[in-house]
């Protein structure tokens, strides 16, 4: 296990993680089956829909395959052209179908890699936020088109919300190191977030010596649980009233990945807390 802390003169504050039991910890795996929600039925209307048929088709498209249901409803004294997320039948989150076409549905991953749309600019739907607990089975390109674009606004989601507080960790799985200075806007992204308060871990495969000037803790990883790993976990510190977050997904052949995401802070300190116990804390 290699674990390198790269930093500038810019004093940075842990945050206090609690202690795992490492013969009782959870891997990736597990986090995701235990924050899986499988018990609810989970639905997005499009309601009093102005958009053109193929527009509002690209909704149904994005979650044909998972377990969301879509459909398109007229209901008097409501809005024009929203989206609701439905849990058992009841409304839990509503947002302007526009805002949800310019997040995900009009948009490709491009957006975040080439830095185009900067973390200070995540602005996102509360109808795809609120979708946590619901499991998802998504597919990058060339096999799929739009489903792992729900991870990656959500990754983007999670960072964001890190930047704004600017203070307590934040742990990454790249699966490659090399990700970070290839891609324009996750290095820069990534400058942003090391820039503040925040104790920014990384973790991946590969040479750690191109992020050697950043303020980053580097874990150089070369196990399955690395290579194959997705995550994103904010935790803010212990006296914070922010909220934590945690994206996890596993893949078994770089084309599939199985993912959920929390809104909740115990459970994202849980996960940093395995990161932490599991390939080291600095």
């Amino acid at each position: 296990m290699n674990t390198f802390i790269y930093s500038t003169s810019r004093p940075v504050c842990k945050t206090l993680l609690p202690r795992l039991d490492i013969h009782r910890a959870m891997g990736l795996r597990e986090f995701i089956d235990e924050f899986a929600d499988g018990d609810h039925e989970t639905s997005l209307s499009i309601v009093n829909s102005e958009q053109p048929p193929m527009v509002a088709r690209m909704l149904n498209s994005l979650f044909e395959e998972q377990s969301v249901d879509v459909d398109e409803v007229a209901r008097v004294l409501s809005e024009s052209d929203v989206i609701q997320l439905r849990r058992d039948g009841r409304v839990v989150a509503e947002s302007e179908f526009d805002d949800v076409r310019d997040s995900i549905l009009a948009v490709n991953s491009d957006l975040y890699i080439t830095g185009t749309r900067p973390l200070e600019d995540v602005d996102t739907p509360a109808v795809v936020r609120d979708l946590e607990g619901t499991r998802f089975r998504v597919r990058g390109y060339p096999a799929g088109t739009k489903g792992k674009l729900l991870l990656i606004e959500i990754s983007r989601y999670i960072e964001a919300m890190a930047l704004r507080h600017g203070d307590g960790e934040l742990h990454t799985g790249f699966q490659r190191l090399s990700r970070i200075v290839d891609e324009r806007g996750t290095e820069r992204a990534y400058e942003k977030l090391a820039d503040t308060d925040l104790d920014v871990h990384v973790y991946g495969v590969g040479d750690p010596s191109p992020l050697e000037s950043r303020a980053l803790t580097v874990h150089d990883e070369d196990v399955p649980e690395i290579r194959r790993g997705w995550f994103v976990v904010f935790v803010p510190p212990p006296e914070s009233e922010a909220v934590g977050a945690a994206l996890v997904a596993v893949t078994e052949d770089d084309v599939e990945w199985d993912g959920v995401w929390t809104i909740d802070t115990g459970r994202a300190r849980r996960v940093a807390a395995y990161l932490s116990a599991e390939y080291g804390q600095n």
